[in-house]
């Protein structure tokens, strides 16, 4: 066995040589291109990183102006509500007073109505009564009655009167 290595040893050297001389022309001629494909690749990861970190810094400032606006919209909607409302509320005040206003002259003007109504019922029952009082003195006077009969002349001088508004 040791004859077989001490025969061997040259062609070990010779082989090992060439293996050698084998993967220094293989580093030589493939090492720049891997390393360069490498580094293009590495590159370019970068590079869509660095994208992706721009675009999502991009899209993260468009979610906030998005959401500043919908706030501010909010708000104005918030606010125009609340004015409609107030403006709601004036117009339904004014409506009441106006409406309470012209209940107000209503009743005055049926208050006055009554008034006017009830002194013309006084006046035409005064003249009346006047009528009556005259007309049964007139009789008193043209006939001396006793007192029975005044009263039986008054009383038929009433219903006379009653007769004549029925």
């Amino acid at each position: 066995m040791v004859d077989f290595i001490l025969s061997h040893v040259p062609s070990f050297f010779w082989g090992l040589s060439a293996f050698i001389v084998f993967v220094l022309i293989l580093l030589k001629l493939t090492l720049k291109p891997i390393l360069a494909a490498l580094d293009a690749r590495d590159a370019k990861i970068a590079k869509d990183l660095g994208d992706a970190d721009a675009a999502n810094q991009k899209a993260q400032q468009l979610k906030l102006d998005l959401d500043k606006k919908i706030r501010e919209t909010e708000d104005k909607v918030s606010a125009l509500l609340a004015q409609a409302r107030r403006e709601a509320d004036e117009a339904r005040d004014a409506l009441l007073k106006k409406g309470s206003a012209e209940v107000e002259q209503i009743r005055q003007r049926a208050q006055q109505d009554i008034e006017a109504a009830r002194h013309a019922a006084i006046v035409s029952i005064r003249k009346e009564v006047a009528d009556v009082a005259a007309t049964v003195a007139g009789k008193i006077v043209s006939e001396k009655l006793d007192q029975a009969r005044q009263f039986e002349l008054v009383g038929q001088a009433i219903d006379a009167y009653e007769k004549s508004k029925a």
